[in-house]
């Protein structure tokens, strides 16, 4: 039985306030009702809401607060933006960047929202392609719980094999290895390589996502001299805002 409005333990009372009659909590739990909807109604159409306002990301080095709102990067709508509407797209990044987590959500929320798009993680270890498709499941999980009906998946979370995440509207994540012939057998809608520069055949892992005219081609990495290095190094700088 849900607490009454006299009681201390009700969500609806903060310290020191009156209790609320039975008509005047009604109004309140409406209200608070109808806010999670348009938040969810919000948190669909805008990708960079659901990120912010909507989920959590996962700090694995906090062991007793790990689940933390997506922190608000000055920079976080730029690269949403440019990973919409760019079809290929390289990104140099440093751990405290979050792009493995930008573009995991990126990807999440283009799954969640779009049936039967298919995103496949690739990394040279299996391990941190992996994480991709573990970060998009933690940001299922955290979502409202209004996001995870609308959102349902093919099988209860605990039962997705560890290197697939798969919902009930066909869309698919997956982690391989970075062996470029593991791409062929997949019809990927996005293809993320991260650490790109670090795949032992990363040029040509990058090549064969191509020729799967894949509608998305993501690569990114930290520093580290090679093929990656080639194709970034002449890029020409441009403001932000101005993009």
């Amino acid at each position: 039985m849900p607490p009454s409005q006299n009681s201390p333990d009700s969500p609806l009372l903060s310290p020191g306030s009156r209790p609320l009659s039975r008509q005047e909590e009604k109004e309140v739990r409406e209200l608070l009702a109808a806010e999670q909807r348009l938040r969810c109604q919000l948190a669909v159409q805008d990708a960079h809401f659901w990120l912010t306002e909507c989920t959590e990301t996962k700090d694995e080095q906090d062991k007793l607060n790990p689940y933390k709102p997506f922190p608000r990067l000055q920079y976080l709508p730029y690269i949403l933006d440019v990973l919409d509407y760019e079809p290929i797209s390289f990104h140099e990044k440093s751990r405290t960047m979050m792009m493995s987590w930008i573009v995991s959500g990126w990807a999440a929320h283009m799954a969640f929202t779009h049936p039967a798009t298919c995103v496949v993680f690739q990394s040279e270890d299996e391990d941190r392609a992996v994480h991709d498709v573990m970060y998009c499941k933690t940001l299922w999980e955290r979502s409202l719980p209004g996001l995870r009906e609308q959102w349902p998946l093919s099988k209860p979370l605990e039962k997705q094999p560890y290197n697939e995440f798969n919902l009930a509207n066909g869309s698919r994540f997956l982690g391989i290895p970075g062996n470029p012939d593991k791409i062929r057998s997949e019809h990927p809608t996005v293809v993320v390589l991260d650490e790109a520069a670090h795949i032992t055949e990363g040029e040509k892992s990058y090549n064969v996502a191509a020729a799967t005219r894949c509608l998305h081609l993501v690569a990114l990495s930290s520093a580290n001299p090679g093929w990656f290095r080639e194709a970034t190094e002449f890029a020409n700088p441009c403001d932000w805002p101005e993009y």
